[in-house]
């Protein structure tokens, strides 16, 4: 048969077949059926590939290769595309001679050997993830665009063997003499198969930095890529600050793990996360050599997050690094420069290309990591890729939802059983909080979901809103109340979170009534703005009154400084309307007032670029203008839309239905010149 019927036949037999072609790629592998199989005769993968006859009963050679070079005729160009796809033989030696990556330097003292049976050389095991709906329990995959990319891999992993059978004898002689070798042997597309074959473990920061070649755009020096190395300071700081961010900053966030992510274990793991606690922890001590030593340690620290992330080191521990940084990141000129949405968007993505929201990949990473390890350890290791998925998830809400970004991950990518997943063995006492926070953002979200199903009039926004306070009010209730006294810190922490998705679900449903004409006067109006006020004041009662939060006020991080001013507003916003008795106001205005004080006595220990002075300085600002308000009785006399009309948040409640609400936005509206 000619190569034109032929290829006329095989398009014959595309059209009447297409529907098993991937299933016997796939499934069979391109091996015959069973004899019982009674389904259609088809050609195998291979054969499908290079478009040539296959009876199915034995295996067919596959002849790519020779189908090539048929229609390439006696050239140099044929030399040229024979040496292209065999140029990588000597991609085995290479390999061999890669260099070994050196231990970290700390590794080397007596005080800090190697943990948990992982060793410093071993690269920390990242499975690529490929998705499938039984992975994503309530994911709509229906839409998922199938990848040409995978096709083709597929089709290269379909068969085992890479030699080009036929051609071995042929073709290794006229790539022999053309380029001299005499030790070449039958050609076999290894870089072909490397190439499209999926990676089982990726390069740890450690190992990337060792490899990493002389004219990298950006290169990282080693003898400065953690504060250890560049002798900044010692293991009795590494200490000392590990135990400041244990104690102070980790209970308000929950990301790391005290009892796995020691000293040791961080920079065993990656330097690029222990340089980011120790900044972190270096910045609230109270040590005047500290105050000197913080901006070299936090330069350190983003220079390494920033290299990682360039270079594509695709760890947990990078994830865990850049969380932890951006929630308290040093402040920039303008909260619109952060460029925090860049990194979360990085550790979003590079949490979905690890698979630590897939469990089964998950059990592959602690297989990889610690195959002999412990079952205690193993179950810790475990709840690490777990939480920090949480985690992607929970930061991604968190600061999107305080500074009006546009959320990355859905909340119907958390696994079904994540509000109950600190219930799984060996959990920390702060992954109830994780848990619960998480329980939180997914049902406000839910319930910005529906609202936007609901029509755009006063009663329905009222019903729609109340019930979805109701079924946050409840969360909060039976969560947030504390079982033992060391429950308590976090019990704490839980309820600041979840008072804060009450206050962003009232402020959606009062933008809703507000841009309704009159309804500003409207009786659900009124509902809604006390609740709000009650909420708000159990925020401020919560940052001025409970012990667990004066303890670490000092840990506060950049959104919760965001979140506290957050329910100042909503307070100067129910006293503008006069929608509170003067008895409700002087008690609310009372709370405010003392936010600034509060916040002052803790900023002192700050370094000068902490966040933490400009909200001072704004929350004294609201407090001024609440005075302004009660000294002119401004609110009792002003009802309605008319009242906002000169007040600096009038362009917040303007916003148009398909904008978020963005909590941060007054930072840079020119009504807030002092």
């Amino acid at each position: 048969m000619s190569s034109h019927a032929s290829d006329e036949h095989m398009d014959h037999l595309d059209q009447q077949q297409g529907d098993h072609f991937y299933a016997l790629g796939t499934n069979n592998g391109g091996h015959a059926p069973s004899s019982g199989d009674a389904g259609p005769r088809t050609a195998c993968f291979n054969c499908r590939a290079v478009r040539q006859k296959c009876d199915r009963r034995t295996p067919c050679k596959p002849e790519t290769a020779e189908k090539l070079l048929a229609r390439i005729k006696e050239s140099a160009v044929r030399d040229e595309v024979i040496a292209g796809l065999l140029g990588s033989q000597w991609a085995r030696s290479q390999a061999a001679l890669s260099p070994r990556v050196p231990s970290p330097p700390l590794l080397e003292s007596n005080s800090f050997n190697g943990t948990h049976g992982i060793s410093a050389s071993t690269a920390t095991a990242s499975v690529v993830y490929e998705p499938s709906p039984g992975q994503h329990s309530r994911s709509d995959l229906k839409d998922s665009l199938v990848s040409p990319l995978h096709i083709l891999a597929a089709a290269v992993a379909a068969d085992p063997d890479p030699t080009c059978h036929g051609l071995g004898s042929r073709l290794s002689t006229t790539y022999r003499g053309k380029i001299g070798r005499k030790d070449m042997v039958d050609p076999k597309d290894e870089r072909l198969a490397s190439y499209f074959a999926p990676q089982t473990l990726h390069k740890r920061d450690w190992q990337v930095l060792a490899t990493q070649s002389i004219d990298m755009p950006l290169k990282l020096e080693p003898t400065t890529c953690d504060p250890i190395t560049a002798n900044l300071i010692d293991l009795d700081d590494v200490a000392y600050y590990f135990k400041l961010f244990y104690d102070v900053r980790n209970p308000l966030v929950g990301l790391l793990d005290p009892g796995l992510h020691t000293p040791e274990f961080v920079y065993e793991a990656s330097f690029t996360l222990f340089s980011v606690v120790c900044a972190l922890g270096c910045a609230i001590s109270s040590r005047p050599r500290d105050r000197v030593l913080y901006p070299a340690l936090i330069n350190i620290a983003e220079g390494t997050m920033k290299w990682s992330i360039a270079t594509s080191v695709k760890t947990v521990e990078t994830i865990q690094a850049i969380i932890n940084l951006q929630y308290w990141a040093p402040i920039r000129a303008r909260q619109s420069d952060d460029p925090y949405w860049l990194y979360l968007s990085h550790a979003t993505q590079l949490a979905r290309e690890i698979g630590i929201n897939s469990p089964s990949t998950v059990a592959e990473l602690v297989n990889a990591v610690s195959p002999n390890g412990s079952p205690e350890f193993r179950e810790q290791l475990s709840r690490n890729f777990e939480r920090t998925w949480l985690y992607t998830f929970i930061a991604d809400k968190s600061f999107g939802l305080s500074t009006g970004r546009s959320p990355g991950v859905h909340w119907r990518e958390l696994p079904a059983a994540a509000p109950e997943w600190w219930r799984k063995p060996m959990t920390t006492n702060l992954d109830q909080m994780v848990s619960g926070i998480a329980l939180a953002r997914e049902l406000l979200l839910e319930s910005l979901e529906q609202r936007n199903r609901i029509d755009r009039t006063a009663p329905a926004i009222l019903h729609w809103h109340t019930h979805a306070f109701e079924a946050l009010e409840s969360s909060r209730s039976s969560r947030c109340t504390p079982n033992d006294p060391l429950s308590a810190t976090f019990h704490s922490v839980l309820a600041f979170y979840m008072d804060h998705n009450l206050l962003v679900l009232n402020a959606q449903a009062l933008r809703d009534l507000s841009a309704i004409d009159d309804s500003v006067r409207s009786a659900e109006f009124s509902t809604i703005t006390h609740r709000t006020v009650a909420v708000a004041n159990r925020v401020l009662d919560l940052v001025l009154l409970d012990k667990t939060f004066r303890e670490m006020a000092l840990g506060f991080h950049n959104n919760q400084f965001i979140m506290i001013c957050h329910a100042s507003t909503e307070i100067i916003h129910a006293v503008r309307r006069g929608c509170l008795t003067s008895a409700e106001a002087a008690e609310a205005a009372a709370r405010v007032r003392a936010i600034p004080l509060h916040l002052e006595k803790t900023a002192r220990n700050f370094h000068a670029c902490s966040v933490s002075h400009l909200y001072i300085f704004l929350s004294r600002f609201f407090a001024c203008q609440l005075d302004k308000l009660l000294e002119g009785d401004t609110g009792q006399n002003e009802l309605g839309r008319s009242a906002d009309q000169d007040f600096p948040f009038a362009e917040w409640w303007g916003l148009g239905d398909n904008v978020s609400i963005d909590t941060a936005a007054w930072l840079d509206m020119g009504d807030y010149a002092m």
